[in-house]
């Protein structure tokens, strides 16, 4: 692998062992790049947060993501807007930060993988300074209601932008590239869809069999956001009934005491369990105690471009477990379109508490029957979605696509 370009990721997520979703997926996509050949340049606040993995510190750099810092009171509630704008504007003007430590890294490609306004606008900034080939990953579609604006610029431009003179795209779902294709009007050059890769490790082969004994154990692992709460919220109400009928059941939580608190006084009311978070190298041990893994996507419309196009990174994740897959969301769910697609888990496509209720105890009934999509996921997953052969696939394309527009760029 050392004729892979040397590669600078401009992205909020800092490839942490300890993040979760994008940060969890770029890491596992990039555990298997050279360390020497691999840069990331992330905000200086995200870096203290969750640092970067030992085998990428030395060469990962930040900037500053705040020039003026954010007020905390009520006040500042009143001002975040203008706050933002000057921030955003301020990083369009100034100079690059570390722009020698970059220079010096002599990139060869741009991985340009932004969650909000300020890394989408700095990786511009940095594709324009560094003539190399870049590319644009986008995990979910967040920019489809983003209206933030500067003096300069705005992130719809920007998008529309990146979008059109990029090498190539990495999407996470085929609705995604889609929704981007139609809304800025703009076809990828070259194009491959990426999803979260997952190690599997012989010894922590599953097991397939249904696990006897009561309670039955529905399980939900990850964070709880607004595009997650409703579906989430419609299970934990439906199993709390089905509790009062005197049925042997239970939700349990994973997720950051933030979201339990968030919601605390409807998950008591609903008798959840508080599963506590929990770290990554752990959480398949705590998965293989469940009798349905859920993945919950969001019913309401505020939330439909989110739901439509993002694959949750938690689904690769269950299909490592031997447990079987329950997706609750709408029917235009990405994440329903995807367990449809290969089969490999049960799609509950209602809000009607009643109607999941009666689902959720059929699947109680035919535990035999669940067990059988947990071995179809595991297949799927080890034919398609190994951690080794998503990053062999990933950087021969990444090469590939690279090497030829630096070549159009040497002609010029």
């Amino acid at each position: 692998m050392s004729n892979l370009p040397r590669l600078l990721i401009v992205s909020e997520a800092t490839l942490s062992l300890n993040g979760k979703g994008v940060n969890r997926t770029l890491a596992n996509l990039f555990d298997n790049y050279p360390s020497d050949r691999l840069m990331i340049f992330a905000p200086a606040e995200q870096m203290r947060n969750e640092p970067t993995a030992p085998q990428w510190q030395q060469q990962s750099c930040s900037f500053r993501e705040h020039y003026i810092s954010p007020l905390r009171n009520r006040f500042g509630f009143l001002v975040k807007s203008f706050i933002n704008f000057i921030n955003l504007q301020l990083l369009d003007w100034l100079p690059i930060p570390n722009k020698v430590k970059i220079a010096k890294f002599a990139p060869e490609a741009i991985l340009i993988c932004p969650i909000t306004p300020l890394c989408l606008l700095m990786g511009w900034k940095i594709s324009k300074q560094f003539q190399c080939p870049f590319l644009i990953y986008f995990m979910d579609d967040w920019v489809a209601d983003d209206n933030t604006r500067w003096l300069s610029g705005s992130v719809q431009n920007v998008t529309a932008q990146l979008l059109r003179n990029s090498t190539g795209w990495l999407m996470i779902s085929e609705q995604l590239q889609e929704s981007l294709v139609s809304r800025y009007q703009v076809t990828p050059k070259n194009s491959i869809i990426v999803h979260n890769p997952v190690e599997l490790l012989e010894q922590y082969a599953p097991d397939f069999n249904v696990i006897e004994g009561e309670p039955f154990r529905v399980v939900y692992a990850g964070s709880i956001w607004q595009m997650h709460y409703d579906a989430v919220a419609v299970m934990a109400e439906a199993i709390f009934q089905l509790r009062t009928e005197g049925k042997a059941i239970e939700l349990i939580l994973h997720t950051d005491q933030s979201f339990w608190d968030w919601y605390k006084e409807k998950w008591e009311l609903w008798q959840v369990t508080n599963g506590d978070f929990i770290p990554y190298e752990k959480l398949n041990n705590a998965l293989i105690k469940a009798d349905l893994l859920l993945v919950a996507s969001s019913f309401l419309p505020d939330y439909y471009h989110m739901t439509q196009c993002s694959v949750q990174t938690k689904i690769t994740d269950y299909m490592a477990s031997g447990r079987p897959i329950l997706s609750c969301g709408p029917t235009y769910s990405a994440c329903n379109q995807f367990v449809k697609k290969w089969n490999c888990g049960l799609v509950c496509e209602t809000n009607n508490v009643s109607e999941v209720k009666l689902f959720v105890a059929e699947l109680m009934e035919n535990r035999d029957k669940n067990q059988r999509y947990a071995k179809v996921a595991y297949d799927v997953l080890k034919q398609n979605f190994e951690k080794n052969k998503v990053s062999s696939e990933l950087y021969q394309w990444i090469s590939k696509t690279t090497l030829k527009t630096s070549k159009e760029i040497t002609r010029i």
